[in-house]
């Protein structure tokens, strides 16, 4: 799927979208306050025309790295080239809908400016809270808590001084364990200076232990889940509770366990950060009525309370598809212990579809594009203690989730009258999941929310300056915010990211243990040559320099004379940066007769290329890695595999070579002629090891040989 731009399209404002796996351009939603029927009727012939103005793409440049300028403009028509493709395998998706029901999601946008209506439902809100004081405080549980320890106890002298050693890049004490009964070892590593004292939970064992979890959301979890966790499980909620950055590789799809300890998390950090302001409300309320009485001299000072930001969101969650959204919302509303939820079938409408890609699809597919896949959505969401309010204002929302180019629409608007990101000052908790999938998408987008979130308000939306935390008025708030990142594997891309946080508490990076049995290859139950070419790069920056030099100078010339056949060659280039600069060079230095087909070609043309391909009248074909991920096609008439680089995921490792399996088994091929070939630099050891193994991947990348093969 091509990449996006934030202004090609509205966020959760559309129509009901009728796409192939979601990819549907929204219309931008101009008002998305509620207002009045007498103002609806006079502003309907306006909004019917603005209507029709805005479904026009306004497309602009692309500021990914990996995507020529030449090239960006491309991106809009790529979109719609595969929002056009047929795809007869998918089911036919619940398309049910009255004009209504479809109506009604016109009005369905962005809620910024919803202020008043929530305002004054917040006196109501702390009535509601005064009935049940869920937990009595106390001192001793306090002080083991390690939300009021990272948050509300931590000095201002603590965090300036740990700050200023994050600033100076100071190095970071690093430990290494493996966690027991599980393949994840981890790897934690804590700011300079002195660490932050942290409770310990290592004799906890079940949920119902944890003090600092609370009383609702505990409840609420053991109702549908167990309490025990098991050792995995374990080890990510004691990290996660003590507020480190964690970063996770599920390593399959169907780990989905973690989400229910994020959410956990999330919904434990909100509620308790609504009972403290609600309890420090009423201790203020208190103390206002003990003067009146004259119980307290009038000359007495009023107590302090720093328990908020500047705005009330205190958690954003990232995810790459509605659908991705649908099943984290209902399983926050499951563990939230909320009877009532508003606006559930609005929701519901505009974020879940039936049905999804044929059965013939790759089981990981199937998940990833189930339901509904628009990948453009954000909603806010307000917790009281007996309901949940769906689209609630961005400012009085507690917790967000977005798409990240949905949320990058807002932030940067072309209308920079229009842009706001105010309502992420106060973030305190950072949510990515599935970040894999984000990537394939745009990192660009996350890139950009990383670049506004916590910074200081342009305004103040009715901030009370005295009850803000100083190390938020200090604009410190980037070193208490906890930041989750989930994906299937790691990538540099997402380890880069992760690895600029600068958590006070410190983060841990788990890393799954891929040995020769568990490793890819093994797994691929064919014997087809697999040989492994190792060119030399002196350091990652060169990396892409060296590989494609490597590729003009050593394997092109010779390519015809490598392989047994005139044809079947099938080149996979990872990155569409790549992919262009081996194309353009083909085209101009070389009379090799090939085709190309990546996520910018038109339908049509995929078809006829792929049938000249099969049919012998084009010798090589270039495939890339993201056209590949968003259609998984099976390329019919592959002999020989030319792969130019690992690819992050191992599944399409062995999607290839199934490629030339195919013909094996159609006679087309033989298999002692065909092979798959990888070529590798030292660099590439993380991709590497995912194919190989762990014992195999250091002799690969370090040994004198530059050959290897296997079968």
């Amino acid at each position: 799927m091509p990449k996006r731009n934030a202004s090609e399209g509205a966020v959760n404002g559309a129509k009901r979208p009728r796409q192939k796996y979601g990819r549907q351009e929204l219309r931008k939603i101009n008002r998305t306050t509620r207002r009045d029927k007498e103002v609806e009727e006079e502003e309907e012939e306006q909004d019917e025309a603005s209507d029709q103005e805005s479904e026009e793409p306004q497309p602009v440049s692309s500021k990914s790295e990996s995507f020529p300028e030449n090239e960006s403009r491309e991106s809009y028509n790529a979109l719609l080239t595969l929002l056009k493709s047929d795809h007869p395998e998918i089911r036919k998706k619940d398309t049910k809908r009255t004009h209504n029901e479809e109506n009604s999601e016109d009005i369905a946008g962005v809620n910024l400016e919803d202020e008043a209506e929530d305002d004054g439902a917040e006196a109501e809100e702390e009535e509601e809270e005064e009935e049940q004081d869920d937990e009595d405080e106390d001192d001793n549980i306090l002080l083991k808590d390690p939300f009021e320890s990272h948050f509300n106890l931590i000095s201002e002298e603590l965090v300036e001084k740990k700050g200023k050693a994050i600033a100076a890049k100071e190095p970071w004490q690093t430990s290494k364990s493996k966690i027991a009964d599980t393949i994840y070892t981890a790897l934690s590593q804590s700011p300079p200076g002195d660490n932050i004292s942290i409770p310990n939970f290592d004799k906890l064992t079940s949920l119902g232990q944890y003090n600092c979890i609370k009383r609702r959301v505990g409840e609420a979890f053991l109702k549908n889940y167990s309490g025990d966790f098991k050792p995995m499980d374990k080890a990510l909620i004691d990290e996660i509770l003590s507020y480190k950055d964690v970063s996770y590789p599920t390593k399959s799809y169907k780990n989905t366990s973690y989400k229910r300890l994020y959410a956990l998390h999330v919904l434990n950090h909100v509620f308790k950060t609504r009972d403290r302001v609600m309890k420090n409300n009423e201790k203020l309320r208190k103390f206002q009525d003990d003067v009146k009485e004259g119980k307290i001299d009038r000359m007495t000072q009023e107590p302090e309370f720093r328990d908020q930001g500047f705005t009330r969101p205190k958690a954003l969650i990232l995810l790459p598809t509605r659908n991705a959204a649908y099943e984290l919302i209902e399983l926050l509303i499951k563990l939230s212990g909320c009877d009532q939820q508003e606006n559930r079938k609005r929701f519901k409408q505009q974020f879940h579809e039936s049905g999804g890609p044929s059965d013939t699809k790759p089981a990981d597919f199937r998940e990833m594009f189930k339901g509904n896949s628009n990948d453009f959505f954000s909603i806010g969401l307000k917790f009281t203690r007996k309901s949940l309010k769906l689209y609630s204002s961005f400012y009085t929302s507690d917790v967000l989730i977005a798409s990240p180019i949905g949320l990058s629409m807002i932030l940067e608007d072309p209308k920079q009258s229009k842009r706001q990101y105010d309502f992420l000052s106060s973030i305190e908790v950072l949510v990515i999941d599935q970040a894999n999938q984000i990537e394939m998408q745009n990192w660009d987008h996350v890139n950009t929310v990383l670049k506004y979130i916590n910074k200081i308000p342009k305004e103040f939306h009715g901030a009370d300056f005295s009850r803000i935390r100083m190390w938020a008025i200090n604009d410190q708030s980037k070193f208490l915010r906890q930041t989750l990142v989930f994906s299937e594997f790691f990538t540099p891309t997402v380890n880069s990211m992760f690895s600029k946080s600068q958590n006070l508490a410190g983060r841990t990076r788990y890393k799954p243990e891929i040995t020769t049995q568990s490793c890819i290859m093994n797994s691929i139950g064919i014997k087809i040559k697999q040989i492994f070419q190792r060119f030399e790069s002196p350091d990652p920056i060169s990396n892409y320099e060296s590989r494609f030099k490597f590729l003009v100078n050593s394997v092109l010339p010779s390519i015809s004379k490598q392989t047994s056949y005139e044809d079947g060659l099938l080149i996979y280039i990872p990155s569409y940066f790549d992919y262009v600069r081996v194309k353009n060079h083909m085209k101009q230095h070389t009379k090799l007769n090939f085709g190309a087909i990546d996520e910018y070609s038109s339908q049509s043309r995929v078809s006829r290329t792929r049938h000249a391909f099969q049919t012998g009248k084009i010798k090589i074909l270039l495939y890339t890695e993201r056209l590949h991920h968003f259609r998984r096609f099976e390329i019919g008439g592959v002999k020989t595999v030319l792969i130019y680089e690992p690819p992050a995921n191992p599944l399409f490792y062995k999607e290839l070579l199934r490629f030339v399996a195919k013909s094996v088994y159609k006679e087309e091929a033989d298999i002692d002629l065909s092979f798959v070939k990888t070529l590798f630099s030292k660099w590439d050891a993380v991709s590497l090891e995912r194919i190989v193994g762990n014992e195999r991947a250091p002799v690969l990348c370090n040994s004198v040989n530059e050959t290897y093969e296997f079968r």
